[in-house]
């Protein structure tokens, strides 16, 4: 039964027109990102991919305002990506964090040094095969995996990829970041 992300959707395509409403709402995520950038060690010369964006790309908005580094965003629904894109134009981010459609699982065209993989974003599997085999040597690569709760609402990594080191995260739907490195 797939209750949450239709909801957790439907509200950020309400909110993402207002910086104030977008601010609010990424609050409780500064954190969260926080503890994956400490986890990959992004800094500001990392290129940074971010799978799953949403149509309130807050992953990479802290991502670029925290580090300064380069962030390309993923989506794979085009109405959430112009929702995406003109969310980043009211923030005035759209140069340091550019929208782009795609899932994941296929190939990327970017030269990135860290990635972020949402929650929601599926198949997770072939997201990681996909990241190792285009990544460059080094990269860190983090995948948000769900809580036990609502392991039934999300797609998450089987139990034979075994992370080199993941952080705890105080959210509802997921409680870890973990961490694969190529």
């Amino acid at each position: 039964m797939d209750l949450i992300r239709p909801v957790i959707a439907k509200l950020e395509k309400v909110c993402n027109n207002s910086p104030l409403l977008f601010n609010l709402y990424s609050w409780p995520y500064k954190r969260i990102v926080q503890n994956e950038i400490d986890l990959a060690e992004i800094g500001a010369t990392d290129r940074v991919l971010n799978i799953g964006c949403g149509a309130m790309p807050f992953t990479a908005v802290h991502v670029a305002r925290l580090t300064g580094a380069k962030v390309w965003a993923l989506d794979k629904d085009p109405e959430v990506i112009a929702r995406a894109r003109n969310c980043l134009a009211r923030l005035g981010l759209e140069k340091q964090v550019k929208v782009f459609e795609g899932d994941g699982k296929e190939p990327f065209d970017k030269d990135f040094t860290a990635a972020l993989v949402a929650l929601q974003a599926e198949p997770k599997e072939k997201i990681l095969k996909n990241l190792l085999a285009r990544a460059q040597r080094g990269a860190n690569l983090v995948f948000r995996e769900p809580r036990g709760f609502f392991a039934e609402q999300y797609d998450q990594l089987p139990s034979t990829y075994q992370p080199c080191d993941l952080v705890k995260q105080p959210m509802i739907t997921f409680d870890r970041s973990v961490l694969f490195k190529k």
